[in-house]
């Protein structure tokens, strides 16, 4: 007989990465790294200022959202020292076999390919899942993003005006595709 796992338990790993559902005890970090506007400004949902009440109402946004299978959730955090770098998930379509992808990493991190190891796990994991279509957007200006897209082998796709309700406005992003 299998027993059912709870999708609060999920952890995906890499060599140097551990990507889990977040915690209580990760609001300090959470707050500490997403009060940089230069976290912030590249986001849509991340608002500025940002402070720990934040990353409490997120990482409880975030359980439930994971256990009523509307998101994947995960922070990311080193394996080897155990500390929270950044942040990495996936908005699901009602059938789940969509995901619109996002990520952030810590300014001190960034530069290290964190974003692309993390995004290619929860690639593989969205495919072991069955999903069909991964989409992810960035603005014109965000390169680095930019770059994780191209190299995860995300195609170009015209560009969207995205609602970014922590800017309460819409912004124009380029859009990516990624198809199983």
């Amino acid at each position: 007989m299998r027993r059912a796992v709870n999708p609060l338990d999920l952890r995906l790993e890499t060599p140097r990465l551990i990507l889990r559902v977040p915690r209580d005890d990760d609001a300090r970090a959470l707050a500490a790294w997403l009060a940089e506007w230069e976290i912030a400004r590249w986001t849509a949902n991340i608002p500025h200022p940002y402070g720990i009440e934040n990353a409490r109402s997120w990482i409880a946004d975030s359980r439930a959202a994971i256990q009523a299978a509307r998101a994947l959730s995960f922070v990311i955090e080193r394996r080897a020292e155990g500390d929270v770098i950044g942040g990495i998930g996936a908005a699901l379509d009602g059938p789940g076999k969509e995901g619109d992808l996002g990520w952030w990493i810590a300014i001190p991190h960034q530069g290290n390919g964190y974003a692309f190891e993390a995004a290619s796990r929860l690639v593989e994991f969205c495919w072991s899942m069955e999903m069909t279509r991964l989409t992810a957007g960035a603005l014109p200006d965000n390169a680095p993003s930019l770059a994780v897209a191209l190299k995860l082998g995300m195609r170009p796709d015209g560009t969207m005006l995205r609602s970014q309700p922590a800017r309460e406005t819409s912004r124009e992003t380029l859009e990516f595709v990624l198809m199983r």
